[in-house]
């Protein structure tokens, strides 16, 4: 019985210490928000999370499709995801909360990767060369709740433009795009990277134009909020466009949870920058990566690994554990 006793307590130790080497030999595992198949952040995702999986950083990142920045965020919060793609301007809104919701916090900056311009499209017939000249039209201001709404609502609002002066409706890009096509809206406010698949295909088949944010409202935006850039969308990123055209944009941003570990943060942030040519020949828009662009409009604490990373790069950085 004894012997037996022994070999038993001896089998159980062993599978303990398989256990043990085998979980040490095992990648970390992270789970990435990013948004619907298709879009940017998906790609964006795929990519980091086949950069990861590689040598040296070992990292086994899973790619979650979700309803985008919002819902990343709350996800994020409550410990459903370890990483997640979100707005500079809703994580600064969720983060710091609103008279009508919490601040949801746990979750901290890895870096600004690339910047989301506010795109507002008119048919090129309508005769709409500046956001003053849509009193009296109709408008898709995006989801409701969405990030593109609340851009619509502060850049009319610096114009003056209250909601009874226009029509606002809220619709997804794929209904906005198609409401624009048939002419039953005059503009739409898209919030997204340049060049928007949506917009591309829409300028493929019906002719458009991209409305300037004027500098004075560009100006006075990103003073009011510390998440607007002004920004040039380049002449010929839309068929017909032949001109730069100024406008607002909003950063996309890479968050983690302050649960990961420093050391496997500072992995997270360095691969970014080590291989950025990979990253950014995998997705549709152009990634321009600096660590001096990468802290750039955004307004909550950086992880302390990313943090850690930054300094060794000559930047200071406000961390979560400061």
């Amino acid at each position: 019985m004894r012997k037996l006793r022994k070999k038993t307590a001896l089998a159980m130790a062993l599978l303990f210490l398989v256990a043990v080497l085998s979980a040490c030999g095992q990648k970390s595992r992270l789970r990435i928000g990013t948004a619907g198949e298709g879009g940017n952040y998906n790609s964006l995702g795929q990519a980091l999370a086949k950069t990861l999986e590689g040598d040296p950083y070992k990292i086994n990142v899973e790619v979650k499709t979700t309803a985008g920045s919002a819902a990343n965020i709350r996800l994020l919060a409550q410990d459903y995801l370890e990483l997640a793609l979100a707005q500079s301007d809703v994580i600064d809104e969720m983060y710091n909360g609103t008279l009508e919701n919490a601040a949801m916090k746990g979750y901290s900056a890895i870096a600004a990767l690339y910047p989301e311009p506010v795109q507002i499209v008119v048919r090129a017939d309508a005769q709409i060369a500046s956001v003053s000249d849509l009193v009296g039209k109709t408008v898709s201001v995006g989801e409701a709740d969405s990030g593109t709404q609340k851009n619509a609502a502060q850049i009319l609002q610096s114009y003056g433009l209250t909601s009874n002066m226009l029509t606002i409706r809220n619709m997804t890009y794929a209904e906005a795009t198609s409401a624009l096509s048939e002419g039953t809206i005059d503009a739409m406010f898209c919030t997204a990277g340049a060049p928007a698949q949506v917009v591309r295909d829409l300028s493929e088949k019906t002719p458009v134009n991209l409305v300037p944010v004027d500098i004075v409202q560009s100006v006075l935006l990103t003073m009011a909020y510390g998440f607007y850039t002004g920004v040039e969308i380049p002449a010929g990123t839309y068929k017909g466009q032949n001109e730069n055209v100024t406008t607002l944009a909003v950063q996309s941003v890479l968050l983690v949870s302050d649960k990961v570990p420093e050391d496997t943060v500072y992995q997270i942030t360095s691969a970014l920058f080590k291989e950025k040519d990979a990253i950014n020949s995998a997705v549709p828009v152009s990634i321009d990566l600096t660590e001096e662009s990468a802290v750039e409009s955004v307004t909550i604490p950086f992880h302390a690994g990313a943090a850690k990373y930054y300094a060794e790069h000559g930047i200071t950085v406000h961390s979560a554990e400061q």
